[in-house]
């Protein structure tokens, strides 16, 4: 095969590169995270994620994903295999991919050697084989990508290159679980909608022990992180954690043909406020899209120049006509960069706002901490703040916060585990540490008295691990607390149910519609969304601590002493 290759085109990146991007995804989760990305980016209503027994392969089984998204034609899988080609790639966007790498790199060979992906538009069906196998076997330095397609209608190849075709199918045969072309055609028809992909991957990462990574034999209705168990589910089994993978989740997930129940988080706790909270010192991205908008301006500013020359020497030509036109496009383009400046210009002295949310976990006291999303995406859950840090505290205990930042006020890491700018990001952890104890004070338990409010919710146990009881007054009396919703599984919008409903069925709605809510009100696909309001708190800065005040005065010195020491080195060498 190695002698065709320069029949096929190749990936503009070394597979080096593959293998070493692949080990930046720690938390295996986070790579699952990037192909649910794709198919919410895709438009999906519904995503399926399953595993398929085959002894052949190492592992045992293929790990599934079948989404109803808008697909790809031959084009855009082909501009897929080009590292950073994205037409998504804005930071106004809501999309949560933003580089075009999710099938690529989505932890990529951090789970497995190959994956094949069957993605269909309306009109074709392209088939996309990433082989880490088949490079290596042939001895191939660059990440090779067949890329085939079929007419829908008539399942009948779409080539230009029937030799190219040829070789291309004979290494899908060769390295995928498919032996021929009917065999790889029927993938297709798992798609369930006009459009949608479907991927396979294969040959997954095994542990030393020689077990696969993911354990799907321990709850057939999961997926695992094998051998890793602890008092936060959503870090080891995939159905927790996408429950809470997306601060405003609207695609449905099905793991192993079961519904995940998605949260609406901010509607999941006891009490919950929300604070303003004004992000007027995070400007990391504005000034990276200030620079690039200064580069546009400068490029357009020189093209004008080139036109203007382009026009006074050949003003008696025959070309003057139109090099008048090209001054004038240049022009206006021009404008359109400055205006274009000037605007992220203003932009950078906007301050940003946005909500922090509160509430504490009456369902399980001992999971705490703060969950920072990004563009609706979680990037980071559980994280410890303040009060949390201290051993033995009761204070905030049970207490959990969430945010929401836009992305263009603060930038994920590639793999979505992270941010990019850590300082601005521990400014966010200390502002959020300090909403935390306004919080705690606002709501009142300490003067109530911390033994007691648990007591009240059924946590009888003195040990704080130790889950609520589940006797019916105790269960009642959470549910009270805390309003359920559901989401529709054909308008997908979320809905308020009642509390004694769902002490009954243990919260598990399963496929659910409008109709079955009893009053007229909301019993509609047609009828507005409508979810419980959430007050608003205030921070009080006169109760920020006297060691927070001194913090804040060695800083200010510090800065100062910073600007003053700068201003001494250029009197020194004014000329």
């Amino acid at each position: 095969v190695k002698d065709d290759v320069p029949y096929l085109r190749k990936d503009q990146i070394l597979i080096n590169f593959y293998l070493s991007f692949s080990t930046t995804h720690d938390f295996l989760f986070g790579a699952i995270a990037e192909l649910i990305d794709n198919s919410r980016d895709a438009g999906a209503t519904r995503l399926d994620i399953f595993t398929v027994d085959n002894n052949k392969l190492p592992g045992g089984f293929m790990l599934c994903f079948l989404d109803d998204g808008c697909g790809m034609a031959h084009k855009e899988a082909t501009d897929l295999i080009y590292f950073g080609r994205s037409s998504k790639r804005t930071s106004t966007s809501r999309m949560i991919g933003r580089y075009g790498n999710g099938l690529k790199s989505m932890g990529g060979f951090r789970r497995r050697k190959e994956s094949h992906g069957a993605t269909g538009s309306p009109e074709t069906m392209t088939s996309v084989l990433f082989s880490q196998t088949f490079c290596e076997t042939e001895g191939i330095d660059e990440m090779i990508v067949p890329i085939t397609s079929w007419s829908k209608s008539t399942r009948k190849p779409v080539i230009s290159d029937l030799e190219k075709f040829t070789v291309q199918m004979s290494i899908i045969f060769k390295y995928s679980p498919f032996n021929s072309e009917t065999e790889l055609l029927q993938q297709f028809d798992a798609i369930y909608g006009r459009s949608g992909t479907f991927i396979i991957i294969y040959n997954v990462k095994l542990t030393l022990s020689g077990e696969p990574e993911l354990d799907i034999r321990t709850d057939h209705a999961d997926i695992m992180i094998t051998g890793l168990l602890d008092n936060l589910p959503e870090r080891w089994s995939l159905r927790a954690y996408t429950t809470i993978l997306y601060f405003e989740p609207h695609m449905r997930i099905f793991i192993q043909a079961e519904k995940v129940e998605t949260k609406r988080l901010p509607y999941c706790f006891y009490r919950p406020r929300m604070y303003p909270y004004i992000m007027s010192s995070f400007k990391g991205i504005a000034r990276k899209e200030i620079k690039k908008a200064e580069v546009d301006m400068k490029m357009a500013e020189q093209a004008v120049e080139e036109a203007k020359c382009r026009l006074k020497h050949l003003e008696e030509s025959l070309l003057h006509e139109v090099n008048e036109l090209a001054l004038q496009d240049a022009l206006e383009n021009a404008k359109r960069m400055r205006e274009k400046l000037e605007e992220k210009q203003r932009e950078l002295r906007r301050p940003k706002k946005l909500y922090l949310i509160f509430g504490i976990n009456i369902e399980n006291r001992s999971q705490e901490g703060m969950f920072i999303y990004n563009n609706s995406r979680l990037i980071r859950m559980y994280e410890k703040v303040g009060p949390h840090l201290k051993q033995g505290s009761q204070m905030s205990g049970g207490t959990v916060g969430m945010v929401d930042v836009p992305l263009e006020t603060m930038e994920p890491t590639h793999n979505k585990q992270a941010f990019v700018n850590v300082k601005e990001y521990n400014h966010l952890l200390t502002s959020m540490r300090h909403h935390l104890i306004q919080y705690w004070k606002d709501i009142g338990i300490s003067q109530k008295g911390v033994t007691s409010f648990w007591n009240e919710f059924g946590y009888i146990s003195d040990k704080w691990l130790d889950k609520p009881s589940d006797a019916i007054q105790y269960k009642r009396r959470r549910a009270e607390e805390i309003p359920v919703v559901a989401q529709c599984d054909v308008c997908l919008k979320w809905r308020v149910l009642s509390s004694s409903t769902d002490i009954k069925n243990g919260y598990q709605h399963g496929i659910w519609t409008c109709a079955k809510i009893p009053g007229p009100l909301e019993n509609k696909c047609n009828r507005p969304e409508h979810l419980p309001s959430i007050p608003l708190g205030t921070l009080n800065r006169l109760s920020l601590s006297l060691n927070d005040k001194e913090k804040v005065l060695i800083d200010s010195i510090q800065r100062h002493q910073r600007k003053l020491e700068n201003l001494q080195f250029q009197v020194e060498y004014v000329p």
